[in-house]
């Protein structure tokens, strides 16, 4: 697919006008592959630019470690992956959808699993929990979730019996 079409395809879905709200990862990982930007400067304080980052981030960063998100989780996170020692791993779309989850005993935050996989998977030091590239890799894993129902792992919550 060229770059031209890529782009065709991305505006015909309104996902990659300047001023969206919301980018669509594929099509930045597709275009980032290539060197190009995906749309044209965005403003550094946009949520679009912070997606984009985050895709950048997963895609590039080895965050000191030996390798980068991608090793493992292939297709930019949109299909399943595989440790190097081999283990499936799901899709990552949908993942923000997927947290919290309870794991022996613990409650686990999608930040707690991105910390968990660059200090161990990718042998790295990861982003300051309040940091700005922690953020945007969060942006982009909640991204891949769009449009998945939130919270199904979640017990129901009912509204407290008014007085």
């Amino acid at each position: 697919m060229s770059i031209r079409s890529l782009r065709l395809a991305a505006g015909r879905v309104g996902a990659l006008r300047l001023g969206a709200p919301f980018v669509a990862p594929l099509a930045v990982l597709a275009l980032g592959a290539f060197g190009l930007p995906a749309f044209g400067s965005p403003a550094p304080d946009s949520l679009q630019a912070a997606v984009q980052a985050g895709a950048h981030a997963f895609a590039n960063d080895s965050f000191g470690g030996h390798s980068t998100c991608i090793a493992c989780h292939s297709n930019g996170g949109f299909g399943p992956g595989k440790t190097p020692s081999g283990m499936a791993l799901p899709s990552l779309q949908g993942a923000a959808a997927r947290f919290p989850q309870w794991r022996g005993g613990k409650l686990v935050t999608l930040q707690m699993q991105v910390t968990r996989c660059i200090r161990g998977a990718l042998g790295g030091t990861p982003p300051a929990p309040d940091s700005a590239r922690m953020a945007e890799l969060l942006a982009y894993l909640t991204a891949l979730s769009r449009g998945v129902p939130m919270g199904q792992q979640l017990p129901e919550l009912k509204a407290p019996a008014s007085h």
